[in-house]
Order: C-alpha cells, then sequence, then structure tokens
C-alpha cells in the first residue's frame, strides 16, 4: 500500500473517528441538561402547586385538562404541538384523600416513603416523578413525566448538530483527498525524478522548488549520490589499471610459456620456466594487493578497536619479510622509544595495521642495496621506515603512493598499490604518511614516516 494511499485511509479514519467522539459527547452532553432543565421545572411546578393548595375550597374540585377532551372541558384554544399528556400532577389532603385536580394525574401513586426524584413505570411507561410534602399542613404533591418525552428531545439534539456533519463528511473527505494529494505531489515528483536516472549519473537533486520537510531528505539522497558516484569512479578506476596492470606480466607469462613449451634448448626451457615462476609470483602478488585495495576502499571507518600492540605487530611484520630479506641480503631492525617510552599509542585493527607495516617494509626491502639495513623505528608520537636505497626523485615524492604508479627505470618487481594500500590504512587509524629523502649528509634513501593526522582548520 502507498504512502498516500495509508496517509487518506488514516485522514478518513481518524474523521469518522472525531465524528463519532463529538456526536457521542453531544448526546451525553444534552441529555445531561435537559434532563437538568426538566427536573428543575418539575421542582419549580410542585412548589407553586403546594403554595396554593391551601387557598383551594376543601370540597371543590378543579381538574385540569387531560391529554383528550373531557366533558366540560373549558375551551383552551389553539394547543399547538402541546402534549399534556406526557406531563401530569397531582395532590393529596394530609389524610390522604386525593385532590382530582388533574385527570392524567390521578394515575400517579402517593408513595408516602418517597420524597424527591423516583422513577416508576406505570401504565407501561417509564415515568419520572417528583414528590414534595409540606411538613406543617401536611399536603403532598407530585409532579410527574413521561420519560420518551426526554429521550425524544435529546434524539432531536444530536439529529440537528450531527446531520449537517453527516451530509458534510462527503465533501470534508474529498477536499482531505484532494489536499493529500497536492501535498504529496512533490515526493511524487522527487521519486519519479530518482527513478529516471541512469545508474552511473552523479547530477545533485535540485533543492529549489522542494518542500521545507523535503528538504533534509533531497539532501540525504545528494549525499549518498556522491558517496555512490566516489566509489563507482573508484572502483572503475581499480577495474581500469588493474587490468591495464595486470596485461604486461600475462603476456610475459604466456610468452615464458611458450619458450618453455617448444624451445629445443634444455637450458633456455629452465630460464624460461623460472621466468613463469617469477611470473606467477610476481602476478600473484598484484591480485593480492588490488584485493586488499579493493577491500579498504569500501572501508568509511572503523570501529572503536582495543590499543595497539605494536611489539607484536612488529614481530609479525618481521616475519613475513624474512624471507624476502634473505633473499635480498638486507637486514631488518627494530628500535624502541628510549628511556621506556610507549610507542605511538592508538587503537584498531591489528591486522590491518600490520598490512601497513608489512607493504612499507616490503618496499623498503625490494629497493634497498644488499648489505644495508632497513629500519622500524618507533617513537612516542611516529613510526619511520627507512632504507638505504636511491630514494626519490623529488618530482616523483608527491606521486608516489598513487595507485599503480612507479617512477621509471625501475627493475624490482612490484604492482605500485603497496604505499597506497598503507596510506588507506594509516588514514582509517587517523594517521597520515609522508615521504622524503633522507637528507645528503645521512646518504641515500626513502624515510616513510606515520604519524596523527592532524585535524583541519575551522
Amino acid at each position: 500500500m502507498t504512502l498516500q494511499r495509508r496517509l487518506i485511509l488514516a485522514v478518513l479514519a481518524a474523521v469518522a473517528f472525531a465524528w463519532l467522539l463529538t456526536s457521542a459527547l453531544v448526546y451525553l452532553s444534552a441529555h445531561e441538561e435537559i434532563n437538568e432543565l426538566y427536573d428543575t421545572a418539575m421542582v419549580r411546578m410542585a412548589q407553586q402547586m403546594q403554595a396554593v393548595l391551601p387557598l383551594m375550597n376543601a370540597n371543590a374540585k378543579s381538574p385540569l385538562p387531560s391529554s383528550g377532551p373531557q366533558p366540560g372541558d373549558t375551551d383552551l384554544g389553539d394547543l399547538g404541538d402541546a402534549g399534556l399528556g406526557d406531563l401530569a400532577i397531582a395532590a393529596w389532603r394530609p389524610g390522604g384523600e386525593a385532590l382530582h385536580i388533574d385527570p392524567d394525574g390521578d394515575r400517579l401513586p402517593r408513595m408516602p416513603a418517597i420524597h424527591g426524584f423516583t422513577n416508576m413505570t406505570i401504565d407501561g411507561a417509564k415515568w419520572r416523578l417528583y414528590y414534595l410534602d409540606d411538613p406543617v399542613a401536611g399536603w403532598r404533591v407530585c409532579v410527574g413525566q413521561i420519560v420518551a418525552e426526554r429521550n425524544e428531545l435529546v434524539v432531536s439534539y444530536v439529529q440537528a448538530q450531527a446531520l449537517p456533519w453527516l451530509f458534510g463528511l462527503p465533501l470534508l473527505t474529498t477536499l482531505l483527498v484532494w489536499a493529500i494529494r497536492r501535498m504529496l505531489r512533490p515526493l511524487l515528483a522527487l521519486s519519479h525524478a530518482i527513478a529516471a536516472r541512469t545508474p552511473g549519473d552523479p547530477t545533485p537533486m535540485a533543492l529549489e522548488g522542494a518542500p521545507p520537510e523535503l528538504t533534509p531528505l533531497v539532501r540525504a539522497m545528494n549525499t549518498l549520490l556522491e558517496r555512490v558516484s566516489t566509489l563507482l569512479e573508484h572502483e572503475r578506476r581499480l577495474t581500469a589499471d588493474a587490468a591495464h596492470e595486470m596485461r604486461t606480466p600475462l603476456a610475459a607469462l604466456k610468452a615464458q610459456w611458450e619458450v618453455a613449451r617448444r624451445s629445443p634448448d634444455t637450458e633456455e626451457r629452465a630460464r624460461a620456466a623460472v621466468n613463469v615462476e617469477v611470473g606467477i609470483e610476481r602476478l600473484s602478488h598484484l591480485v593480492s594487493q588490488l584485493l586488499t585495495m579493493s577491500r579498504l576502499e569500501d572501508e568509511e571507518a572503523l570501529a572503536a578497536g582495543e590499543a595497539v600492540d605494536w611489539q607484536q605487530i612488529s614481530q609479525q611484520v618481521f616475519s613475513d619479510c624474512l624471507q624476502l630479506s634473505d633473499r635480498r641480503h638486507v637486514d631488518m631492525e627494530i628500535l624502541w622509544p628510549a628511556d621506556g617510552g610507549k610507542p605511538l599509542e592508538i587503537c584498531g585493527d591489528p591486522v590491518l595495521l600490520g598490512t601497513m607495516l608489512r607493504n612499507l617494509l616490503d618496499n623498503a626491502l625490494r629497493y634497498s642495496p644488499a648489505g644495508s639495513v632497513v629500519t622500524l623505528a618507533f617513537g612516542t608520537d611516529h613510526i619511520e621506515v627507512a632504507d638505504h636505497g636511491p630514494g626519490v626523485a623529488p618530482e616523483h615524492l608527491e606521486r608516489l603512493g598513487s595507485r599503480f604508479f612507479r617512477a621509471a627505470g625501475q627493475q624490482e618487481q612490484g604492482s605500485g598499490l603497496g604505499i597506497s594500500i598503507a596510506r588507506r590504512v594509516a588514514y582509517l587509524h587517523g594517521l597520515t604518511v609522508e615521504l622524503s629523502n633522507r637528507p645528503a649528509a645521512a646518504g641515500t634513501g626513502l624515510v616513510v614516516r606515520i604519524r596523527r593526522l592532524l585535524p583541519e582548520a575551522t
């Protein structure tokens, strides 16, 4: 069910409920007010009758007109809509003798034990009776009214109030449905505009003309479109770069395989087999780096982790890089803060931080000459990875770390993703990676410094 339909049904149900509730309240209020009005009139009538009883001749009979014509009745003229049979009055002398002042009142019982109001059924009709006694003279007066008269008046009053609403409800509901559809038109237009978009369209939704209530939604949609567009662009670049980078090793593998398969020279086939093995290793490393980079690109933030144990991480990283270190004949050393200070204190993912250090050490080992030392130094506010390689040309320092970028003339195998991965892991942990060459006085080599990411100036 659409939001518009649910809203219309909810409004119609609310209108119907409000109408029924209002009618019930009107009925209760009218019932109370009408009872109060008639009860007051009955009390006043009884008091007036009691006041004139002592003035009447004890032997006289002065019957009042009943609901129907009686012999000897006085001409009362046009009675209009008066219902004399609905109201009756009776009186009794101190000895209990009835005074026949109203033929309809002769049906009312004396009931000497009752004082005030009471309800009673007389001749199949419900009556409301009021009894008043004169404690001095002993006269007793009773005024009665048929209850149906009151109920008829209550119903007439409620109908007079409710019937106009009953006929006006269709018009009201029509106006409400029209108003709801008109108010929801911008939302429908927004949904149609989103549905008509192509998957790769990053154009922000227009805020002009949108109701204030929809502005936060449109802004959120624009933010989502921007994030999706950025993610798609990352994926496109990663796919294109990966295809470009994998094309060369795959072509080399194919060529070496053809040599190993067809060459009649045993030594040449052996060299080709070695080259195939190296190519497979390079391709495997590239695929592994691509998968790591793809996973990190999808991460926006890391959940708060426990304090990082750099000693345990560094031991695992050194163990992973030991084979490359032996093959390159390059030593590795680790330095901890002087005076027993704690190394850079952060919370995060030990696996990702290990990946960051492993990539930096891998790069340093690959570009260090045999017999040199690669240093992993921990400070209280930073981490450094330094080598004694040839360094990087100043014009290439800013580009170093871009995905798949490798300076020209490199002989060592690589994918150009190591520093990119390190920078992404550092960013997710609130760190930054800085690259610089060693000072001339300290020889050649590259220094990678990891420190906390400074907050942007506001």
